[in-house]
């Protein structure tokens, strides 16, 4: 009779401690697969804020490209007018939307520099050879967005300028990305764009900013939580996984921008992964695939005329 009574007691236990096995493997995957859908629809939000970036520049290039005043001034060689004018665009936008990131640059038809609005030199440059999104312009006469390489890292939007039908050069319209840090803040997403550092001899504007390995940061006002994290865990930037939970902060990178089929950069975000309530992530449907489709659809669906990259 005990010996029955404990092999019964053994056969209880080995059955109570196999459940709570099996339960803490089935929560660890039900947690891991909330953390993924949050992550998922994080990264499709910060696509859609980069995304919507883009369009807001492209589309002050292309209304800025049309503008008369603009046209005739390049025609005929009138910097002083073409500044004038610009001056009272930037005026206007900046007191109804509080939007102070914007730059122009206008160029002319062999793609030199015509016009900075945040510097008086470098008139003349040619940028043919490390601008490929002038080039593109040029060439298919179409605007154009993208995280371009330059001077600078950071979203140029190029419109081609015309007088009668006749390609006479070209806007630009630059933001940095202090609007996006801005509204990934509100969503309480930090970041911190990231340039590799074999890209500093055409981003000259960045090489006294502060390094990190092989990065240097856009950004001189940056996240300093953020970066001591990333100074601690260098591995991330091997992107070995794609994403990195460190405490209770989700690390990962997004690619920003491209140069000869390189990346040129990263966009470092994180965000905490404790106490969510993943009732309210937007409804995006979670496919286990963390590759954001989200240019491919906006590109199929854009005009012809107006490429985003």
């Amino acid at each position: 009779m005990i010996k029955t009574y404990k092999t019964f007691i053994i056969i209880f236990l080995i059955v109570i401690f196999t459940l709570l096995f099996f339960l803490k493997k089935y929560n660890e995957i039900i947690k891991k697969k909330q953390i993924d859908i949050l992550v998922s629809n994080n990264i499709e939000f910060i696509h859609s804020e980069i995304s919507y970036q883009k369009k807001h520049a492209l589309s002050l290039a292309i209304l800025f490209s049309k503008n008369r005043n603009i046209i005739k001034a390049l025609q005929y060689n009138q910097q002083e007018k073409i500044k004038n004018e610009l001056e009272t665009l930037l005026t206007t936008i900046s007191n109804y939307t509080n939007l102070e990131n914007i730059q122009i640059q206008v160029h002319t038809k062999d793609l030199k520099v015509f016009f900075r609005s945040w510097e008086n030199k470098d008139e003349g440059l040619n940028l043919t050879s490390f601008r490929h999104g002038l080039v593109k312009v040029k060439k298919t006469k179409q605007p154009f967005v993208s995280n371009e390489l330059g001077k600078r890292l950071n979203i140029k939007a190029i419109s081609p300028i015309f007088q009668n039908d006749k390609y006479i050069g070209s806007l630009e319209v630059i933001m940095d990305y202090s609007s996006l840090k801005q509204k990934l803040k509100s969503a309480e997403i930090e970041m911190i764009p990231l340039l590799h550092n074999k890209f500093l001899n055409i981003a000259t504007y960045h090489t006294k900013n502060k390094k990190i390995y092989d990065y240097v940061l856009i950004e001189k006002n940056y996240n300093k939580n953020l970066y001591n994290i990333l100074f601690h865990n260098k591995n991330i930037l091997s992107q070995k996984k794609f994403y990195y939970e460190i405490d209770d902060t989700i690390i990962t990178l997004i690619p920003l921008g491209s140069y000869k089929n390189e990346t040129t950069g990263y966009l470092l975000v994180s965000f905490k992964n404790t106490n969510q309530n993943f009732n309210y992530l937007p409804n995006y449907k979670y496919q286990g695939n963390f590759a954001s489709p989200v240019f491919e659809k906006e590109n199929r669906s854009n005009k012809k005329n107006i490429i985003i990259k």
